[in-house]
């Protein structure tokens, strides 16, 4: 029986996750990523298959990484508009990619026009879906124990979770990859286009500011985070 199930959210550090864990000892483990079931031994992937429930083992342990949703989408929007996997050093064209930057182009020049479209974003991008609507189509329970991590908080996390394990952890293994600079959620940060900057909830409009509140309420809710500057957070 594979011991780990590791919930890969988009835009959460998933894909680090999943090469600390091929790297480390914890390196057999089942992954669900959206609609794509992915099993990995000894470090290589075996098997990718369209998701079912029903081939879910039953696991002692499921991890998921969750982030602030404005953070999460600012870096989801920021992705898709650069090109996606295009844009990144390789000899391979992802024409999805850029059928989503083209998408975003039309509908979403910018992060404003982004948050007052989500609802027809998400429906042809579902990178773009709250956490909880990739987490309310798994079984329930998960697994035995259901340990959730934070971004904002990567590296820790990822010590408790090998602990969990009862497994050590490299610190070299802890570099991220395929991840944006830590960027503030309630004010600007540098951007990865040189000479912007990074979009914030100060940028927004009410209007908009209320579409992301709504879109994404149930992950605001579910995980406790807060629009709020941290001053005025309990």
């Amino acid at each position: 029986m594979t011991q780990l199930l590791f919930v890969h959210l988009a835009k959460t550090g998933g894909t680090s996750v999943r090469r600390i864990l091929k790297a480390s000892q914890a390196n057999s483990f089942d992954c669900v990523h959206h609609h794509t079931l992915i099993r990995f031994r000894n470090g290589e992937r075996t098997h990718r298959s369209q998701f079912k429930p029903s081939e879910l083992d039953p696991y002692p342990l499921a991890f998921l990484m969750v982030r602030h949703p404005l953070a999460r989408l600012i870096s989801c929007y920021r992705y898709f508009l650069a090109g996606g996997l295009n844009a990144q050093p390789s000899d391979r064209f992802f024409p999805g990619d850029q059928a989503a930057q083209r998408l975003l182009e039309r509908l979403a020049p910018s992060f404003e026009h982004c948050c007052q479209q989500l609802p027809e974003i998400a429906a042809q991008l579902p990178h773009f879906q709250p956490m909880t609507f990739w987490l309310d189509a798994l079984p329930n329970p998960l697994a035995d124990r259901v340990f959730t991590g934070r971004q904002e908080r990567f590296d820790a996390d990822l010590h408790l979770l090998v602990e969990q394990l009862q497994l050590p952890l490299d610190p070299a293994l802890l570099q991220r990859s395929n991840s944006s600079p830590p960027e503030p959620v309630l004010a600007s940060a540098p951007s990865l286009l040189s000479g912007e900057t990074a979009p914030s909830a100060s940028d927004l409009s009410q209007g908009a500011l209320a579409q992301l509140q709504a879109f994404y309420a149930d992950d605001f809710r579910r995980f406790n985070y807060s629009l709020k500057p941290e001053s005025e957070q309990p």
